[in-house]
């Protein structure tokens, strides 16, 4: 015990000497100082920057509370949303600015030397406004995959990876993945045979069309749907709705394997009898993409590559037997769920990923991707079919493009496909980044992206003006900072008056044209997206642009 004694005794002289000279050391200046190379404070403070400025225009000059710039008049830079900017006037409480002609929304900053000093947001007025007034707030919590305008034409189907609408999911309320609200963005009241999803879907969901005889098909990566009165149906992919949006089952009689329990020879199923899985060489087995076909079948597009179904004859309520047919990426389904023998007879698939599709006004699918061929014909990520499921040979893109195809967009009043993706070339033209086709795959060449700094645009739609939205990561257009949503010219020209709008964050999976809350012209745009016009939005955010 004495020994131990000891050495602490010993410890704690050692640590009390070295913590001596440690203090002496800071104290003589030998140790660094912390604050040592600090810029001297200029006393620059921004005032009332909780009070928004009101809209101005190019070459208009406005006026912000700022002390101490005065004295440092010979030596300082302003800018407006990264854009160098004029100083009108300056006094030791005020600074006048004139607006640049090409700019975007965005902050004001004011740098002296090498400090810079931040003031208020300008917003630049033009003919493209976030609509305030559209009903939805806080949107979804996650992804919106698709806008279907519902049959009435006063409301939307909202498709994606979502859980929650508005803050509204409770226990007993339901946002799951598929959704309806009303043209001002409000949730359309659940009512039996009008509107009812029951508790939603469970996995995501990519795609909706309506069919002819009035019930919905959805697919995506779904694999379960839930009544509220608890009864869970399996799926794989892809399911029928009824038009509210429930789920179309059928009960049917199967094998009862407790014939002393007469109920057990009946279960309730999806009524449209189809799965649609991955095999190795697939893929995850979604499906990006559906058609309706005239007999209230479906064309369905994606990465799985084979298809099933219950057979009841063979089947108990405890175990079911499936049967299965290799499919390829691409796929005709009849009303009954069974693939249609002569949809793409003996088709291999493609070589790659697929990313999406479309149907053209005369019936073509075109596929996109990151493939280089398809059914064993060379197609760079890019191939159109006949309705009979065969490789359209007369969809005149030749070469394609020389890297990957990320998004497919067309627009069946101008009858234009547009094309967005890391490709720099297609069909041997330079065309990077975007690329608007006619419907029989020929370029069309007054369209070219402008200077993007190597950036990837990541999705292109043609309005029906005849004028190009596009997004991706760019952080400049053409030499001016702009915000990562453009509407761009005919020819790829950002004029000012339609690039007015601040910062965009996201990624756009759809856009439907509408009207405003004051009913001009608008996009609805959906996606997987955080910010527009400078505004925390939840995936879904209406734009208005006047002509």
């Amino acid at each position: 015990m004495k020994r131990i004694l000891n050495i602490n005794k010993i410890i704690a002289l050692v640590l009390g000497v070295i913590l001596f000279h440690s203090c002496k050391t800071a104290v003589d200046g030998f140790g660094a100082d912390p604050y040592a190379g600090g810029k001297e404070a200029l006393g620059v403070v921004f005032e009332r920057l909780n009070r928004p400025l009101p809209g101005v225009r190019p070459n208009d000059v406005f006026e912000v509370s700022v002390k101490g710039l005065l004295k440092y008049k010979t030596n300082l830079e302003v800018f407006i949303n990264e854009e160098k900017s004029e100083v009108v006037s300056l006094t030791d409480s005020t600074l006048e600015v004139r607006v640049p002609l090409e700019v975007s929304s965005g902050g004001l900053k004011v740098k002296i030397n090498d400090q810079v000093f931040f003031g208020p947001r300008v917003p630049i007025e033009g003919n493209v406004t976030f609509d305030t007034d559209y009903g939805i707030k806080n949107g979804f919590n996650g992804s919106v995959t698709q806008i279907l305008p519902g049959s009435s034409g006063n409301d939307f189907w909202i498709l994606g990876s979502f859980t929650d609408f508005q803050n509204q999911a409770s226990a007993t309320v339901f946002r799951r993945n598929i959704h309806k609200i009303n043209a001002m963005g409000e949730s359309v009241a659940t009512t039996a045979g009008s509107f009812s999803v029951q508790k939603g879907a469970e996995g995501i969901i990519n795609s909706m069309v309506r069919l002819p005889d009035g019930k919905y098909m959805v697919a995506g990566s779904i694999f379960a749907m839930e009544n509220l009165n608890k009864h869970r149906y399996n799926l794989k992919s892809i399911t029928r709705l009824n038009s509210e949006g429930s789920i179309d089952s059928t009960v049917v009689e199967l094998i009862n394997t407790t014939p002393e329990k007469p109920l057990n020879a009946y279960d309730t199923l999806p009524a449209f009898n189809a799965y649609l899985g991955a095999t190795f060489s697939s893929g995850s087995g979604n499906v990006t993409n559906l058609f309706a076909t005239p007999d209230s079948g479906v064309i369905a597009v994606g990465n799985f590559g084979v298809h099933s179904y219950i057979d009841y004859k063979y089947s108990s309520r405890e175990s079911k037997l499936s049967v299965f047919t290799a499919v390829n990426n691409i796929v005709r389904l009849k009303a009954d769920g069974r693939v249609d023998s002569l949809f793409g007879y003996n088709n291999v698939g493609a070589n790659g990923f697929i990313s999406g599709a479309i149907e053209t006004n005369d019936g073509k699918i075109v596929v996109i991707g990151s493939f280089t061929s398809f059914n064993g014909t060379a197609r760079n990520r890019i191939v159109a079919f006949n309705k009979n499921g065969t490789i359209n040979t007369a969809f005149n893109v030749g070469s394609a493009a020389n890297d990957e195809i990320y998004s497919i967009t067309y627009n069946k009043t101008l009858n234009i496909i547009a094309l967005a993706g890391r490709f720099t070339t297609f069909n041997g033209q330079a065309k990077p980044g975007v690329v608007l086709l006619k419907s029989d795959g020929s370029i069309i060449p007054a369209f070219t992206l402008g200077d993007v700094q190597q950036r990837i645009a990541t999705y292109a739609y043609v309005m029906n003006t005849g004028q190009v939205l596009v997004t991706g990561d760019f952080e400049r257009y053409d030499g001016i900072k702009r915000s990562k949503l453009l509407i761009l010219e005919a020819n790829g020209k950002a004029l000012q008056k339609y690039n007015n709008i601040g910062e965009f964050g996201g990624m756009i999976n759809h856009v439907i044209e509408t009207t405003s809350s004051l009913g001009y012209p608008a996009l609805l745009i959906g996606g997987s997206i955080g910010l527009a016009d400078g505004r925390a939005v939840g995936g879904l955010f209406k734009l208005e642009v006047r002509n």
